[in-house]
Parts: C-alpha cells; sequence; structure tokens
C-alpha cells in the first residue's frame, strides 16, 4: 500500500502521549521543549552557510512519553538556492519494564540536495536503557516498518526498512549536555541511510542555551551529480521552556 506524504506528516503531530527512568529526570511531568536560531555551515553536495533553525517538543506522563523535532536549513545566494533540508519527526515510548520500552516513530526528510525530493520512515520497535555512570544514559533502540523515498531522477518507492539506533547522553552539569545519536536504516532496495548527530549544549543566561551540532549523514544510493556524504555544522542560540 503506498503512503500518502501529507498523512504521514499529519501523523508527525498527533497527540500521543509520553519514557520514566533519565528521560523523567531531564524533562518534567507535562510539557516541555525548546527553539533553536542559528547559523550552519554544509559540505557535500551543498556547500553554504545557511540559516538554521530548530525545536523540540517533550510530554511526559508516567510510563508514556512523546518526543517531536523539527529542524530547517536554507540558504540563497545570486538568486539561486545553496540549502534547503527539512527534516521532521515523532517519537512515541511506553516503558512497560524497569528500562525497556517499545515505540512507535515517524521521520520525514526533504533534502534535494541529496539527491532525494523526500524519505519518509514508519517503523516500531524495543528500546532499551543502559547507565554506563550515574549522570550517563544510552538508549539501544531496533525497530521495522516501512519506507516511501522519491529520489531524484528516479520514481517514488515504498520499501521494508529495518533500523538500529544507538542515543547517547552525558549530564556534563545541570545545563550542560553531551548528545549523540547514531542511525542505520536498511532497506530491501540497498538505499540504505546512516546518520550521526553530534551536539554539545551549554547555558547562557535564565532559559537560554547555546547549541553546537555537527551532522553526518551518508546515502548508499544516490543520483549521478549527488554526493552520498553530506555534513551540517551548526550553531544555535536556544530558548528553553
Amino acid at each position: 500500500m503506498k503512503f500518502q506524504v501529507k498523512t504521514l506528516l499529519a501523523s508527525l503531530w498527533i497527540l500521543t502521549f509520553p519514557t520514566l527512568s533519565m528521560a523523567a529526570a531531564s524533562h518534567p511531568q507535562g510539557f516541555s521543549g525548546n527553539l533553536g536560531l542559528g547559523f550552519s555551515s554544509s559540505t557535500g553536495t551543498s556547500q553554504a552557510l545557511s540559516l538554521n533553525t530548530a525545536g523540540e517538543l517533550y510530554w511526559l506522563r508516567g510510563p508514556w512519553s512523546n518526543e517531536s523535532n523539527l529542524a530547517y536549513n536554507y540558504a540563497r545566494s545570486d538568486s539561486e538556492v545553496s540549502a534547503d533540508r527539512l527534516a521532521l519527526g515523532n517519537s512515541t515510548r511506553y516503558l512497560f519494564g524497569k528500562n525497556t520500552y517499545a515505540f512507535g516513530s515517524v521521520d520525514y526528510v526533504r533534502n534535494h540536495f541529496d539527491g532525494y525530493y523526500y524519505r519518509v520512515d514508519e517503523y516500531a520497535g524495543l528500546g532499551h536503557y543502559l547507565y554506563p555512570a550515574e549522570n550517563m544514559r544510552l538508549a539501544l533502540q531496533a525497530g521495522v516498518g516501512a519506507r516511501e523515498a522519491h529520489r531524484i531522477g528516479y520514481a517514488s518507492e515504498v520499501d521494508p526498512l529495518a533500523r538500529l539506533s544507538a542515543k547517547y547522553r552525558w549530564q556534563i552539569s545541570k545545563g550542560a549536555k553531551l548528545t549523540e545519536a547514531v542511525d542505520a536504516v536498511l532497506v530491501r532496495s540497498g538505499a540504505n541511510t546512516y546518520q550521526s548527530l553530534l551536539a554539545l549544549d551549554t547555558p547562557l543566561l535564565g532559559s537560554l542555551g547555546m547549541r553546537f551540532s555537527f551532522l553526518a549523514t551518508y546515502n548508499a544510493q544516490v543520483a549521478t551529480g549527488y554526493k552520498p556524504f553530506n555534513t551540517l555544522t551548526a550553531v544555535n542560540l536556544v530558548y528553553h521552556f
């Protein structure tokens, strides 16, 4: 059954409920989140200094948690767009053991500069928290689902997928943290994607903070003229609420 992109995008914002454990320690019950604005620099197919916006929304209630995120990068020079990336994501989790949870996620990426008009991933699976130290958490996830992708120069197609991820969090101090998220999405067609997102959050004044991030992506299959490896380095002023 072919996915409808508009329906999938709408499902990102369906109200669901929010992880205990260290998630409860890092986010209060109810709603919380942040909004960021800054600049980013990209390498790969697109090499440009661009405007960067990002936002995250969390909801935590008992064993349920929900996390939505948005990131947008845009640059235009001499009437020519040199960067245009939109990424939306939503993940709902239910903690049914001390450190084990079930999850369902939807991810949407639109970035013409990585060789794709868009990609939509829908998947569900299981995750487990590990605590290497009192101020550290490692979340390991494995899931299965489907991907609808429209590669530039080709027709859109739907493939089953398997997704493996590891997310590390080091709470350096009350207001500073280091995070690293590594994801691998394996699809039947061989158009696998791999991603690493490293970020450092530091406090500034009150609810304001600064975020430094480095995103690296690798697409196993791209159209001629596009590079498989792309990076995005960003500096954002972040407002926490």
